[in-house]
């Protein structure tokens, strides 16, 4: 479907890294997914045939998005400038369009958008976005969104990655984070976090109609790229995901603001 993406961490990690996420273009291809997420974690004994998985994602006309776990902002609250370099390197040769990492330490007041504009203006080819992660700093709604509000305030080409699920890893309220935060947001990761045995785990989205997945993106144009961030178990389950999820119109749509 035009809208769903996903990302190879949905699929089984050991046999991603053994086969390669070079193996799973073909079977998100004909599921009838608009796009897919390398991750460059699930990259194996630090080889990156970045060249051959572009031919491969090419070859089946599938939008590409390279995440990165690197900070956007290191602990003193200076830009990760040798972090993002490598990156931009690698989406590029990758052929992605949008290059996602999390915010890091940004500091206000000393954190410097003005060399985060710079270094974003010499790689416009390539799409930053900035995801709220499981940290208490990087998946804090206040300092998401003061970075969030200056970077558009100066002009810096930056929008959000909303990860629905990470909320809950750093106790903060969804709907809130959607509110404060919804005109930023280009790129919705759903899945559904819960506690089991005093430990949080990753499910599959629910079916429900009133499920909490469906009251986020109907606050969204229907075809908002949404990537399916749980574990996948098989070729019928993904099909019947995509179908789910690409298909979701049954709300009056939003008005989708992006800045960018």
């Amino acid at each position: 479907m035009k809208s769903v993406i996903i990302p190879l961490n949905a699929f089984d990690i050991n046999a991603v890294l053994k086969n390669g996420q070079i193996s799973f273009i073909k079977l998100i291809a004909e599921s009838g997914a608009y796009g897919v997420e390398v991750r460059r974690e699930l990259f194996s004994n630090g080889n990156y045939p970045l060249e051959l998985l572009r031919k491969e994602i090419e070859n089946h006309l599938l939008f590409t998005v390279y995440s990165a776990p690197i900070e956007l902002w290191k602990q003193d609250g200076t830009l990760n400038r040798e972090g993002l370099e490598q990156i931009f390197q690698e989406a590029s040769r990758l052929g992605a369009s949008w290059v996602k990492v999390s915010l890091g330490h940004y500091i206000d007041k000393i954190s410097n958008l003005d060399e985060l504009k710079q270094f974003l203006n010499t790689k416009d080819q390539l799409k930053l976005l900035v995801e709220n992660d499981q940290t208490p700093y990087g998946g804090s709604i206040r300092n998401v969104k003061v970075f969030i509000e200056k970077a558009f305030r100066m002009g810096v080409p930056v929008n959000i990655t909303f990860d629905m699920g990470n909320w809950v890893f750093t106790n903060e309220n969804v709907y809130e984070a959607l509110a404060e935060l919804k005109d930023y947001i280009v790129y919705i990761h759903l899945k559904s976090v819960v506690q089991k045995n005093k430990r949080l785990i990753t499910l599959p989205l629910s079916h429900d109609l009133d499920a909490e997945w469906r009251k986020i993106v109907q606050h969204f144009s229907w075809d908002l790229p949404k990537a399916l961030e749980f574990p996948i178990e098989s070729s019928k389950q993904l099909n019947e995901y995509i179908k789910m999820v690409g298909n979701n119109k049954d709300y009056e749509e939003g008005d989708l603001i992006c800045k960018s």
